[in-house]
């Protein structure tokens, strides 16, 4: 079970109703509420335990199709997700130690967990900077340079190297979703399935989409020039290529 930090009842009111893979809670961090805490010096990635699809990014296939299924996942427009384990609930990649699987590429979204920048509202385009604060990535104790604010109210130099991240990855993020937009209207998407065999028994792994070759080989030669000098060839490549990887899935936990 994955252990959690007590979270306040007046934080509990900011969160929105509905929250993203991995956080259970999302609170908006101010020097008011939040001085004091520190991002722990060690990640224990035991929050991701059970997820067994991360959310990618177009910019991570060429990191990730070494390791993993890159599949797409979701409604009308799917989001492209490395399958970290072949069962629901299960991470192959995090062990009991709360440790990934070493030489395994870790996802950006992974990574970006506890923060995230979420929108203020509907009207107003500004992003502001939230935690899942029952995170034990969070300490009330630490060097001063793991300090979310110091004692003045000011953005310690962790929050500033968060809020960079986060902000590249929530453009990798609107990139990979007009991609798959572009996807979509091509009519390159298919359903698919696999059947692996792990210990004698055999796993169904559904409910998953996947570029289809044969359409995209379909394609006037004028739109696959264009899909060509835009570089979407390559990064549809890399997702054809990680589809090997079900011969391995799940082999090495």
């Amino acid at each position: 079970m994955v252990k959690r930090r007590a979270v306040s009842k007046a934080d509990k009111e900011l969160q929105p109703d509905t929250l993203p893979l991995l956080y259970k809670t999302l609170v908006p961090l101010t020097p008011a509420r939040h001085t004091g805490l520190y991002f722990a010096q060690k990640r224990d990635y035991a929050y991701a335990g059970m997820a067994n699809a991360i959310p990618l990014t177009l910019d991570e296939f060429a990191p990730a199709m070494r390791n993993y299924p890159i599949v797409l996942a979701g409604g009308e427009v799917p989001t492209p997700v490395a399958l970290v384990g072949y069962a629901a609930g299960q991470n192959q990649c995090v062990n009991a130690d709360g440790e990934w699987l070493e030489n395994h590429y870790i996802p950006a979204y992974v990574r970006r967990y506890p923060f995230a920048l979420v929108r203020e509202s509907a009207t107003v385009e500004r992003n502001i900077l939230c935690a899942d604060l029952s995170s034990v990535l969070f300490e009330s104790k630490g060097e001063e340079d793991r300090a979310l604010f110091n004692d003045a109210g000011e953005a310690g130099s962790v929050i500033k190297s968060i809020i960079e991240f986060c902000t590249k990855y929530d453009q990798a993020v609107e990139r990979t979703r007009l991609a798959m937009e572009e996807a979509v209207k091509l009519d390159l998407i298919q359903s698919s399935t696999v059947t692996i065999s792990r210990g004698g028994k055999n796993y169904k792994v559904a409910g998953f989409q996947i570029i289809s070759e044969e359409k995209l080989r379909a394609l006037p030669d004028d739109v696959l020039a264009g899909l060509a000098r835009r570089g979407v060839l390559t990064i549809y490549a890399a997702h054809h290529l990680s589809l090997t990887n079900f011969s391995s899935f799940g082999a090495d936990a």
